[in-house]
């Protein structure tokens, strides 16, 4: 018999990385229209976003195109790509970058602006793990600061999303740098299990921050699955989810080839099985 849940994953609210759909802001919220999605997520670097050329009306127009189809801005995403927030040389243009997506993010009303840190690496026995490790953690940590800073003049949460670094060593790292607790996390269980990673634990190591997740499936060392198909325990991440004080969003994901929005379609209606019944 079923066991139901009722009420236990009141906490957790459901959408889709719009941009995944590869049609467009405009075209894919009339694509997901069907769906009645509570939340969506966008790529503040798209062409149709960039911070530097979207103006104050055209800020005006996003928020309201996205409230129109009854769904809130969940998060933005801003990946200045290379190397990240990891290299040194980039840096500084870098954070200009990211300060301008969080003012974007502040502008449109999105509740947070995940950032694509770049790998840490592990702090070896003893060392610092070679020098160009410690020089990339150094940079990391004057990334975080530095965002930390931007978080506390945005209405958008900044959400550190990691590179292929063990959430352990990631947790010990923005414990060191943060211990405040104003750096939020976008936890993307799909990754952990791709680089051999538990999530179940990696969720553990850093479930004070999580408030957005990337729901995508991933084969263990391999690539990604159509959600439900790979190797994500989601109805164990579900129930652990809704247990965290701070609320999360959950926002389905997919990088497969193929009718995208059918499958985002498919991933957001098994989200919805999920947070109704996770152990049905």
């Amino acid at each position: 018999m079923a066991m139901h849940m009722t009420g236990t994953t009141s906490s957790i609210c459901l959408g889709i990385w719009l941009d995944d759909l590869r049609l467009g802001i405009k075209p894919g919220l009339r694509a997901i229209e069907p769906l009645r999605v509570e939340a969506v997520g966008l790529d503040a670097f798209s062409t149709e976003l960039a911070p530097r050329n979207l103006s104050q009306t055209g800020r005006r127009d996003l928020a309201r195109a996205v409230r129109s189809k009854g769904a809130v801005l969940a998060a933005m995403k801003a990946d200045v790509g290379g190397r990240r927030l990891a290299d040194a040389r980039a840096l500084d243009a870098n954070l200009l970058k990211l300060r301008e997506a969080a003012q974007l993010a502040s502008d449109v009303g999105a509740k947070h602006l995940v950032v694509a840190a770049g790998f840490l690496p592990p702090l070896a026995l003893g060392d610092t793990g070679g020098k160009e490790d410690a020089a990339a953690r150094a940079t990391l940590s004057e990334a975080a600061h530095a965002l930390c800073e931007i978080a506390s003049s945005s209405r958008a949460r900044v959400c550190w999303s990691g590179g292929n670094e063990a959430p352990e060593v990631l947790a010990e790292f923005l414990n060191s740098v943060d211990s405040g607790g104003i750096l939020q996390l976008d936890l993307n269980p799909g990754a952990y299990i791709l680089r051999g990673f538990d999530p179940l634990k990696g969720l553990q190591a850093l479930s004070p921050r999580v408030t957005v997740v990337t729901a995508a499936d991933y084969y263990r060392g391999g690539g990604e699955a159509p959600f439900g198909q790979g190797e994500v325990r989601w109805p164990e991440l579900f129930i652990a989810l809704s247990v965290l004080s701070q609320g999360v969003h959950i926002l389905a994901a997919c990088g497969l080839e193929g009718d995208r929005v059918a499958m985002l379609a498919a991933s957001y209606s098994r989200l919805k099985g999920l947070r109704q019944n996770p152990i049905a």
